[in-house]
């Protein structure tokens, strides 16, 4: 039997640790995420939409929200002044830069102050977005401060701090819930919604849905004619602005008659 002892004494530390190891991710678990609504359409008549996610989370937990597009190449020219007037002076081709990009936090110092491994944020675009063309390696972070400048004023970059809403919720678990608006001039297409825990510096666990956006009645017939029928799509187009021309002289010409 005493043989037997320290064998049994291993089994029981190894069943402890993996007792632990299932715990620990348990208690930064991520739950019943749920985005509403899932699914946009974007009609003639789109001014926008506001979205609501809600999700669950242990209590005390710190969390960040992110809503991501696709990435693809953006080209820039870049502006330079040659013999005292301002000019395009080059191209400047920027890579791996999402096509829409909003980001929320329970608490502010996440975003404001992220720590240097964070894989959220804006911390984490500036070691994502690279550049290419005519651009010099030291102008590179004034250049990416341009251009997240750029998105934001199109409304399609947003960094908000601390505006996520914590409640508490049964089980020792608080519901997390951020709202964001879709901007107007958002791209069709299917975005990642993910709510990620953060602790220690790292993301302990995370969980993303779908969020669709589609073009629906006149916007997606016109779409369908541009990339499957271009040259129905160009008479369509004389057409609305030959039609759009008279009316306006119509107006104008009625307004200057009284």
């Amino acid at each position: 039997m005493r043989y037997l002892k320290p064998f049994s004494y291993k089994i029981a530390l190894l069943a402890a640790g993996l007792l632990l190891a299932a715990w620990l991710p348990a208690q930064a678990a991520v739950s019943a995420l749920t985005v509403s609504p899932n699914n946009v359409q974007i009609g003639t008549f789109f001014s926008g939409q506001t979205v609501t996610v809600t999700g669950q989370v242990p209590a005390g937990a710190q969390v960040v929200l992110e809503v991501m597009g696709t990435s693809a190449d953006e080209h820039l020219m870049r502006k330079g002044r040659r013999a005292g007037l301002w000019m395009n002076v080059g191209e400047i081709t920027i890579h791996d830069a999402p096509s829409l990009y909003l980001v929320m936090s329970t608490s502010k110092e996440l975003l404001t102050a992220p720590p240097a491994e964070a894989t959220w944020g804006y911390k984490a675009l500036e070691k994502r977005i690279t550049f290419a063309g005519s651009i010099e390696a030291a102008e590179t972070p004034e250049f990416l401060k341009q251009f997240l400048e750029l998105k934001e004023s199109e409304q399609i970059y947003s960094s908000r701090p601390g505006t996520l809403t914590v409640k508490a919720a049964a089980g020792g678990e608080s519901t997390v819930t951020g709202v964001f608006p879709l901007p107007t001039n958002t791209k069709p297409g299917t975005y990642k919604v993910c709510l990620s825990v953060i602790a220690d510096g790292k993301v302990v666990d995370n969980a993303c849905a779908d969020l669709t956006v589609a073009l629906v009645g006149f916007p997606a017939m016109l779409a369908s004619l541009a990339y499957q029928h271009g040259l129905t799509y160009g008479i369509v187009a004389v057409v609305i602005a030959i039609v759009t021309g008279f009316a306006m002289g119509f107006l104008f010409k009625g307004g200057g008659g009284h």
